[in-house]
């Protein structure tokens, strides 16, 4: 399969018909981070944040669509959620082992579906440029750690560069709760166990309530979905758990107020009370181009809790919490502006 990269154009220019093994071929070779098909439609990819559309290719039919999902649909169970829920996520590692996290779903009644492919080694921390400061809390025994972004800003990988960090460093039990597993981590120093909603636990609060009977040293929570689990999640920081969440937020002060408005209005003061004491940091980040062109770098925003953020929390005063990072980069902590800021100084991003 010839084709060429026309990047003033955002396309991709192919011949014959694009099924499965070329997409994902072409996926590699371009570093994109993502595959889009849907019944009707051409498919593409998002190579560095920016849609690609493969060209000079038949519009995708109701069959190549079908014999995509039968080549990457798990089981039954998947196939009955799809019919039943009109949409589903599942893990699928491609014959060649590369990851990919799937979506399908309806759009227009027809099936589409994105896949989204994740990393085959885990970057460590000095490669994603991770604050070092990171390292000491990922080094607790108890605590909560939230790692944010928008959709797409790695925040995944950067959940799993610190799952990896304790696993090389550490003697612990380690139980992720995922929908669905992304990565298959191999145990090193620690051992894992990894649960995915649906298949192996019914839902997050019921593998989160089993954690305490597990002997568990450390929860990952690939999102928090409810109050239950929110809660739950509380009662393991406060019996001598570290837990480690990822949520869609894009800073640390959108994700404290998710986080609070996840207890229902009555509750509002005791869930500020209860976040301020537990939380230990916020980890924010997005992505930036570099200089170069080469790719995506991801570009962070460091929140720790010391008393002045636990004040701002309590108090619900939650747009204080940028001015509190900016005048507490002694302490560790630093604001995504700054942070691009030093990375435009190193001549990293323009």
């Amino acid at each position: 399969m010839s084709e060429i990269l026309q990047s003033t154009e955002n396309t991709v220019q192919t011949s014959g018909n694009v099924m499965l093994n070329q997409l994902i071929d072409l996926c590699i070779e371009k570093e994109a981070s993502d595959i889009h098909f849907r019944e009707g439609g051409r498919a593409d990819l998002r190579v560095r944040g920016q849609i690609i559309f493969i060209e000079n290719t038949d519009k995708l039919s109701k069959e190549d669509v079908e014999a995509i999902i039968r080549t990457i649909i798990p089981g039954e169970y998947e196939i009955n959620r799809l019919k039943n829920n009109k949409e589903v996520d599942f893990a699928y590692i491609h014959k060649n082992g590369v990851n990919f996290r799937v979506n399908l779903f309806y759009q227009k009644g027809k099936m589409a579906g994105v896949m989204r492919m994740i990393p085959k080694n885990i970057p460590d921390f000095n490669t994603l440029g991770v604050p070092e400061i990171v390292k000491n809390f990922v080094n607790l025994k108890e605590g909560l750690i939230v790692t944010c972004g928008n959709a797409g800003s790695g925040k995944s990988t950067t959940v799993q560069s610190m799952l990896e960090y304790i696993n090389q460093n550490s003697v612990r039990h380690i139980l992720t709760v995922e929908n669905p597993i992304e990565y298959a981590f191999e145990d090193k120093k620690s051992m894992f166990t990894q649960r995915e909603i649906g298949k192996d636990t019914l839902r997050s609060i019921d593998a989160l309530r089993s954690a305490f009977r597990e002997d568990i040293n450390v929860i990952m929570v690939s999102d928090i979905v409810d109050f239950d689990t929110l809660d739950s999640i509380f009662n393991l920081v406060e019996t001598g758990h570290l837990v480690i969440v990822s949520i869609t937020a894009k800073d640390s002060v959108q994700a404290v107020e998710r986080m609070v408005s996840i207890y229902p209005n009555e509750m509002r003061q005791y869930a500020q009370n209860r976040l301020a004491v537990n939380l230990t940091a916020v980890l924010a980040q997005d992505l930036a181009e570099k200089k170069d062109k080469s790719g995506l770098v991801p570009v962070f925003e460091l929140m720790i809790t010391n008393q002045n953020i636990q004040k701002i929390i309590k108090s619900g005063n939650f747009i204080q919490i940028k001015n509190a990072i900016q005048l507490s980069e002694n302490e560790g902590m630093i604001s995504m502006e700054r942070y691009i800021q030093m990375l435009a100084e190193q001549g990293i991003i323009s």
